[in-house]
């Protein structure tokens, strides 16, 4: 293996190591009739970074074939004449949930650690399995390297670290034993290292004739079934095997895949992160007026004529920003598009889908009228009729006083509104919603859900959709919130009419409409999705692990607070068994895989990229008082920054509070950035 880049490098094992240095991969980039690179990215956006960088510079990319890690495994297994099928995480937690029904005894191993009612625990004991796999890949031998070493550390962490392995490993067992498919994307990954390693080499050259390198990019850990595939295709195949790690993980991954021992990370020197650019540093009093601080910063900068979209807005974590950015994005006029996982649920068009998935399963007996009422309250049109004028909600209360609340079946509420004097417009609605649900079938087919839901959809998008733009503010983040959520609902009911076909064929669900609307919930919650496009005419704001391999000319990066950035590591073995782990100070350890979230190391990774986006100028910016009122000092991390031009510069309350006036006047460092004139 070799490693190259800002840290060292050495040769072992047929796998190069490349840490920090997105330049060498896309050096690859040429015109050519052969896909001769593999890209393989843990991230779909990581992928989109390097094709912009590329567009960029009008480098050709023909020599190039972007993929993931599970289509380059089914690859290989069809060449091998194998099945790729694997359970997903939502089957996994199916399975489980029966499973600790049918057989609790087999789980018995946990009961130390979560008690006797393991039932509300489904989700951390597939995080056990999942963590296990991740260290050892359940190979026999790694099994026994960490028995080996879990014998060295104190007595509590070693009963706990038991309990914890010994429950994962018979939890794998079980859901082998109970599915024609592979357990898990990994158990897919580890039959075509298999595949490579028993055909030496033949069936993954079958399945990529051209390919000369294969590239594992933006990593930040490499689990011990990745590492194995690596190696096999590293050595037994004639393509050229290289791994660009991050800033933080880079080293360790690399003291890894030699199997040496690592220095721990807090016994490092702190990485230096080496900017070619201007770097200013702001300070705001708290999280709100940091997100103020940022949005004016923004405004000034365009209204001063630099595009939006050379601007780019970064924070470790999108989602905890959110709230506050765009409420300053009002303030200021100023549209910002975030890069957040969307959250499906919140939305108006998901609670349509669930309010008539719960109408249809309690049509057959009696129900309360709030559940007839509630698809009307989230804007139900009926796909196949006239659409009926538009629904004052004030009358729907006023219609719900007078039809009693009563519980009572579908055919009696369609008595009862025919018994009931009512406006017009709501008696029009609601028999149009009672003989749309009286059309739909009682046991739904997998084809009905598509049939039932994609013309609600399309219905809501044609008719719905324009009315919340109609009623929206000049930011348009209501409409754009409701158009990304019509997008990801009708990706979702494909996804759902699929897990629920598959789910019937094994016998895991009836056919009702209470389990469609389960596996919309679950699938919603576990597959959130992110925005879908890009708008030119916004200023992105991502999370800091999506910043990687992008290049802006204005970067502000949000947030750097001690204890928001970096979070404290956290991971379900104790912590005197993450150490001894990650130290790979015994032959045991060194045969392990351990995850690199265990330390701060993953989220120096994710502030270095954030920080080197930056070509012009970077901003980084902070509070100084925590929501709860205490103090919140400067990240460590910023001391890592080494800027060649001169330190950083920090701007004064003075000039900051000149930023946040009507004035909008910028800071000296950054008025240089503007023409005179704009000033």
């Amino acid at each position: 293996m070799t490693t190259s880049g800002p840290t060292s490098r050495s040769d072992a094992d047929g796998v190069t190591v490349h840490v920090d240095d997105v330049d060498e991969l896309l050096g690859y980039a040429a015109r050519s009739t052969h896909r001769t690179d593999l890209v393989v990215t843990p991230e779909q956006l990581h992928a989109r970074n390097l094709k912009r960088r590329l567009s960029a510079t009008s480098r050709p990319r023909s020599s190039l074939q972007f993929c993931d890690l599970s289509s380059v495994a089914s690859d290989v297994l069809t060449e091998a004449g194998d099945s790729a099928t694997a359970l997903d995480r939502i089957d996994r937690i199916r399975t489980l949930e029966t499973l600790l029904d049918e057989r609790p005894d087999e789980f018995r191993h946990f009961e130390p650690l979560f008690g006797t009612r393991l039932s509300a625990h489904v989700s951390t004991i597939e995080s056990a399995r999942a963590t296990v796999d991740a260290v050892t890949g359940y190979d026999p031998g790694r099994l026994d390297a960490l028995d080996e070493l879990i014998e060295t550390t104190p007595p509590v962490s070693r009963r706990d670290a038991r309990s914890l392995v010994e429950g994962a490993v018979a939890t794998e067992r079980l859901l082998a034993s109970t599915t024609d498919a592979a357990v898990s994307g990994d158990a897919v990954l580890r039959a075509a290292t298999t595949s490579i390693r028993e055909t030496s080499g033949v069936v993954f050259e079958a399945a990529y004739p051209e390919a000369e390198r294969l590239h594992l990019a933006g990593v930040s850990s490499v689990a011990a079934t990745l590492r194995d595939f690596l190696l096999a295709v590293a050595e037994e195949t004639a393509v050229d095997v290289r791994l660009f790690a991050r800033a933080g993980t880079g080293p360790g991954i690399a003291g890894r895949l030699q199997e040496r021992a690592v220095t721990p990370w807090h016994d490092r020197a702190l990485p230096s992160v080496s900017l070619d650019v201007p770097v200013t540093e702001m300070v705001a009093t708290t999280r709100e007026q940091e997100a103020r601080l940022a949005v004016a910063l923004v405004t000034r900068l365009a209204d001063s004529g630099i595009s939006l979209s050379d601007i780019l807005v970064v924070a470790r974590d999108v989602d905890g920003y959110e709230r506050a950015l765009c409420r300053a994005a009002r303030q200021y006029r100023q549209p910002l598009s975030l890069w957040t996982q969307l959250s499906v649920t919140e939305t108006r068009p998901y609670t349509l889908v669930e309010s008539v998935c719960r109408l249809l399963d309690a049509r057959d007996g009696p129900f309360p009228l709030e559940t007839l009422c509630r698809p009307l309250f989230a804007e139900w049109v009926d796909p196949d009729g006239e659409t009926p004028s538009a629904l004052p909600r004030r009358a729907l209360d006023d219609a719900r006083d007078r039809l009693g609340r009563q519980t009572r079946s579908l055919s009696e509420w369609r008595t009862r509104v025919a018994e009931t004097t009512l406006p017009e417009q709501v008696e029009r609605w609601l028999r149009s919603l009672l003989s749309w649900a009286a059309a739909q079938p009682l046991a739904p087919e997998p084809t009905d859900v598509r049939e039932t839901f994609t013309p609600l959809l399309d219905a809501y998008r044609e008719l719905v959709l324009l009315t919340h733009r109609e009623r929206d503010d000049e930011s348009l983040a209501e409409t754009t919130e409701s158009a990304r959520a019509l997008v990801r609902l009708e990706r979702l009911v494909d996804d759902v009419a699929a897990k629920y076909e598959a789910w019937l064929d094994r016998g895991q669900t009836d056919r009702t409409w209470e389990a469609v609307q389960y596996l919309f919930e679950t699938i919603a919650t576990v597959k959130p999705g992110r925005r879908e496009h890009a708008n030119a005419g916004v200023v992105d704001v991502v999370d800091a692990t999506d910043a990687w391999a992008r290049t802006e000319p204005y970067v502000v990066v949000l947030g750097l607070v001690d204890g928001v950035w970096p979070l404290p590591p956290e991971g379900l073995f104790p912590v005197e068994v993450r150490d001894t782990l990650l130290g790979g100070s015994t032959t045991a350890a060194r045969r392990l895989a351990p995850r690199e979230g265990w330390t701060v190391a993953r989220e120096f990774d994710h502030f270095a990229d954030a920080v080197s986006t930056a070509t012009d100028h970077l901003v980084c910016t902070r509070h100084e008082r925590a929501a709860d009122g205490s103090d919140a000092s400067r990240s460590p991390f910023f001391d890592a920054i080494d800027v060649t031009r001169g330190a950083p510069t920090r701007i004064g309350q003075a000039a900051t509070t000149r930023l946040l006036s009507h004035e909008r006047t910028l800071p000296d460092p950054l008025a240089g950035l503007v023409g005179r004139e704009s000033r």
